[in-house]
Order: structure tokens, then sequence, then C-alpha cells
């Protein structure tokens, strides 16, 4: 977060204390890249420092000579002073101590950056305490070279004496990526490219080849998907097929069991009426016969 010089305990402003020089620091930056801007910039700076820490090197290039050394596989951390510092009672000193620990400046180019003293304050002293370190620039608004639109820092524009002061019989020409114009993707990646020190081209080759690996491999998952079901289909409508057999067979054999039944049932009422018949046949059979001592002389 880019605030208004705060003044010390003292009285003087901190930002005029002369930076520490690069023989203060020891062993290797700390921080990637050091992210400058405008309080008004701050959504243009939060989704910059995100796209940047949360970028994965290609594999193929993890490893590999770039101007700077090896590359790593992600560039991290990225400072941005309202991650850092929010609850420092310092704010100057500890601002010049992350900025000698950056091993590069990425300036969020916009009008108010143009005209923020705190801005150009943190420009000069990297350039100060760096002079052979890079500094890269990011057009979030504005146009460069317009009167009342321009968004270069002055010392941007000019070169630096020693002391940081302005130069400017040595004007500079910063070439920087245009988010106005280029999609977030091409701004990010020729960052990234400035910081790793390898030419964009190399970089955005790569970063193609692997969304289209991994365009394939989505399609070869995709695929697989599809055959993987279509064969579970296939699977289902033969056991659907088979239980609607079976299904069949069982309310066939029901029918038949229900009439086997029934076909029981009346033979057993056949053979009872019968037998109940066969029983009244009987019982009557002797009333009926003639008495043969009654009727025979004697």
């Amino acid at each position: 977060m880019i605030e208004p010089p705060r003044e010390s305990s003292s009285g003087r402003d901190d930002s005029l204390r002369p930076p520490p020089s690069p023989t203060q620091e020891s062993g290797a930056p700390r921080y990637a890249a050091f992210i400058s801007y405008s309080h008004a910039d701050m959504a243009f700076a939060r989704r910059l420092h995100r796209g940047l820490e949360a970028y994965r090197l290609p594999r193929a290039l993890v490893g590999t000579a770039g101007d700077n050394g090896p590359l790593p596989a992600r560039l991290r951390p990225v400072f941005r002073d309202e991650d850092e510092l929010a609850g420092a009672a310092e704010l100057g000193p500890k601002l010049r101590g992350a900025l000698a620990q950056a091993a590069a400046l990425i300036v969020v180019a916009s009008p108010h950056a143009a005209r923020s003293a705190w801005v150009d304050q943190e420009i000069r002293s990297f350039k100060t305490m760096h002079p052979d370190r890079p500094v890269f620039a990011v057009i979030a608004r504005g146009v460069p070279g317009d009167a009342e639109q321009e968004c270069f820092p002055e010392p941007l524009r000019f070169a630096l004496h020693a002391d940081g002061t302005t130069d400017r019989t040595r004007a500079l020409e910063p070439l920087a990526p245009d988010a106005q114009k280029l999609d977030r993707r091409a701004v990010k990646l020729k960052l990234i490219a400035g910081l790793l020190g390898i030419g964009y081209g190399v970089l955005a080759d790569r970063e193609n080849r692997r969304q289209r690996n991994r365009v394939v491999a989505i399609a070869t998952v995709s695929t697989m998907l599809v055959v993987v079901l279509s064969l579970l289909s296939v699977a289902a409508i033969g056991y659907a097929r088979v239980a609607v057999a079976e299904r069949r067979k069982a309310e066939a054999a029901r029918d038949a069991a229900i009439k086997a039944r029934d076909l029981a049932d009346r033979r057993a009422w056949l053979a009872q009426t019968a037998a109940e018949q066969l029983r009244l046949l009987v019982d009557a059979a002797p009333g009926e016969m003639p008495d043969q001592n009654a009727t025979s002389p004697r």
C-alpha cells in the first residue's frame, strides 16, 4: 500500500534518509521482486501479486540457465507492503529494508503513480541501492508521454545521479506491457520472463505447449470417461434386459403355479362332491330295497 511519507519520532521524514548501500546486504535477495504502486491502483497490484506468486514455471524450463542463474519453479515471495508491513510501526526503514532485499523492482505505472511521491522515492531508492538490478514497469492506466495522462514516474523517464537526483540530460524510454491493450496472461508472462532473465518467446512457447498438453490430457480423460460410461451403459442395458427376462420367467412361473393350484382345488372339489354323492346313494340304497320276508309264501 502506497502512503504519504511518515515522520519518525525525531520529527524528520524517514524517506529523506540515505538508503543503505549494496555493500550492507549479505546473501541472495530475499524477495523475487518488490511491487511499487499507488494506493489508487491497489486492486491491480493485488491481482499482479497473486498472479506472479501463483505461477509455476513449465517443468522443462526449471533448472535451466537464465540470465539470473538457474530458473526456479516459482517466483516467490514477491513483496507488496500491504501484506508485509500491515502492522509496521516505522514504515520508512522497513520499506527500504525490503527494497534492499529485492532482486528486481516492478512499478505499476498510472497517472496516480506518476504523481505519487511515495512511488517516486521507492524507485529512486531501489535504483540507487541496486544500479545493476532490473526495474520493470506495467501500465495499468494512462498514456506514456501524454501531458495529462502520463503514467511513468520521473525516475523511470530519466536516469539518476549517484545521489538519487534526476539526470535530465539522459532521457530513458521505458518499455512496459500495457494491461489496457494486452490480456492478463500476456502481461504476466512478459513480467515473469523479464524477472527470470529469459526471452518472452521462450516462455510463451513453453506455456502454450503446456496448455496444449493440458487440453490434450483433459480431452483424453474425457474420452476415457465417455468410453467407460458407454460401457457401463451397455452393461446396464444388458443387465436390465436380463432382469426383464427373469421377471417375465418369474411371472410365468407364478401364473403356472396359480393355474396348477386352481386346477388342484377344482379336482379336490370334484372328488369331494363325488364322494358325497356316493355316500348319499349308499345311505339311500337299503330303504328302497323290497322286503322279501313279507312277500314270500309260507
